[in-house]
């Protein structure tokens, strides 16, 4: 009897199982509840890539990451790059309301029909630095060859704002009027996480500003990152990853190589390394990665729908499996650690008397600063014990040298993400948009204070040699894909 019990049990689930994953479906897509429009404004792409050219060869790099050079110095080439603004979109600068936040950052307000729920795009227009030795173009050049614009911020960002812009500027040379507020927010300074988009919330909080929609850089339309789905994918960003460097630092008494003590103090950090990396942070499914599961498990074969469609049952296989399937994965599932800087002696036969290490760690939600220093502490000590103890004892210390949470997240239920997912599917048809977890900081996590629907989405078809080239090699941009981001902002721009 208790065998044909277990048997029909576990029929019964076998068939649970298998009914699920045959109704895990693609959803239909119900559409905008409005109309589409978006006026006939002409724009001639050939001159828009030559704007966009010419703002690309404007070397916006932080000062503090760029030498005095060949006449550039400071801030003079954010300020030339906002001079070539005002030329290139003079009835932007003419019709809408501009102030300039802390010196170098932009905010803009293009007054609608109504003020409440406003939409407020954002960019940033400084750059990275590179290494022209390293490029088949120079990077600050902006050339133009065959119909691909090659350069350092072709994809991060001043492609979003130049496409914001191009929008803009068309939009009112037709005599167009949004129906809601819209802003501008162009930082300055977000590759080195300054001062400029929290300076832009600040203002905006004074004056009670609560944009309906935040849309920040972040994730792109990718093909072929999940198995089985052939169609391109829009990855949102719902949510962003804290960031946290830690620093370890062991202090002794140091001495001549020739007379070593029981504990070498390079060996034993190397150790605390070891047992940092041997115990990761616990893994998990954010909703936000479940979502993500639903939603493209629908468009995978059969076998795979059994498991996305049945996460009650296969999530701890899951998280066991998809760490060593993919790094992506693996970092979508927990906060990662990684040690990426140490220091000690300066001569081969000197005991240092000091070694440090510097861990970077990008924090899932459920893991706060206060949280993630705790564990890295305990294996710092677990490791260090013994040593700790000793006749010559080495003196431990672990900090936080500076870092911040993961950003609240925004819901796909919301009216917001159903315009930008209308949006997108109007522009790229046949694009599934998914949610997911941005693993980079960015200046968007600022606004979560003013906003309860932060995305991060540009609105890009990237293969992966492009993905590979933002903050690397060879940056570039069809002009063609161009020409679709400025699509996407008219799409966006001009929906009720």
């Amino acid at each position: 009897m208790t065998l044909s019990i277990i048997a029909g049990l576990f029929i019964l689930w076998f068939a649970v199982i298998l009914l699920r994953a045959v109704l895990l479906k693609p959803a239909e897509n119900a559409g905008c509840s409005m109309p589409d429009f978006v006026p006939e404004t002409n724009i001639d792409m050939d001159e828009a890539a030559k704007r966009f050219s010419e703002l690309i060869g404007c070397c916006t790099v932080a000062p503090e990451n760029m030498p005095v050079k060949d006449g550039i110095n400071g801030y003079s080439e954010f300020e030339r790059f906002r001079e070539l603004l005002k030329v290139f979109y003079p009835l932007t600068h003419k019709k809408l309301e501009f102030e300039l936040i802390g010196d170098h950052s932009l905010l803009y307000r293009w007054n609608g029909r109504n003020s409440d729920k406003p939409l407020l795009l954002m960019a940033h227009y400084d750059v990275v630095p590179a290494d022209e030795s390293q490029w088949s173009r120079p990077p600050f050049s902006g050339k133009i060859d065959q119909g691909i614009i090659w350069g350092r911020g072709t994809l991060d960002t001043k492609v979003t704002l130049c496409g914001i812009l191009e929008t803009v500027e068309a939009l009112l040379n037709v005599d167009f009027k949004p129906d809601h507020d819209i802003y501008l927010a162009f930082g300055h300074d977000e590759e080195t996480m300054g001062s400029g988009a929290p300076a832009i919330v600040e203002t905006l909080k004074s004056r009670g500003i609560r944009p309906e929609l935040v849309l920040d850089e972040g994730g792109a339309i990718v093909n072929g990152i999940f198995p089985g789905v052939k169609k391109p994918i829009a990855v949102v960003g719902m949510a962003e990853k804290g960031v946290a460097d830690i620093e370890i630092v062991l202090e002794g008494s140091g001495g001549h190589s020739s007379t070593p003590g029981r504990i070498n103090p390079i060996g034993l950090i190397s150790k605390i390394i070891l047992q940092v990396e041997k115990n990761p942070f616990r893994a998990h499914l954010p909703l936000e990665v479940e979502e993500m599961f639903s939603i493209l498990g629908r468009h995978m074969p059969f076998t795979f729908r059994v498991v996305f469609a049945n996460l009650w049952c296969f999530k701890p296989l899951l998280l066991k499996l998809l760490p060593i399937i993919s790094r992506e994965f693996n970092a979508l599932c927990r906060t990662t650690c990684v040690f990426t800087m140490a220091e000690a002696g300066s001569a081969s036969n000197v005991i240092p008397e000091k070694v440090r290490v510097v861990a970077n760690l990008r924090l899932a939600a459920i893991d706060p600063i206060d949280k993630a220093l705790g564990q890295i502490n305990k294996h710092a000590g677990i490791a260090s014990a013994k040593a700790l103890k000793g006749s010559d004892p080495l003196k431990l210390n672990v900090r936080i040298i500076h870092g911040h949470n993961a950003s609240p997240s925004s819901s796909t239920s919301s009216s917001a993400f159903r315009k930008l997912a209308d949006t997108v599917e109007k522009v790229f048809t046949g694009t599934i948009v998914t949610p997911y977890i941005m693993l980079g900081a960015s200046d968007s996590r600022h606004y979560c204070l003013i906003s309860d629907n932060v995305l991060r989405f540009s609105p890009i078809q990237m293969s992966r040699e492009e993905l590979r080239s933002i903050h690397g090699v060879d940056e570039r941009i069809p002009v063609e894909k161009f020409k679709q981001v400025i699509d996407f902002y008219l799409n966006l721009v001009t929906r009720p």
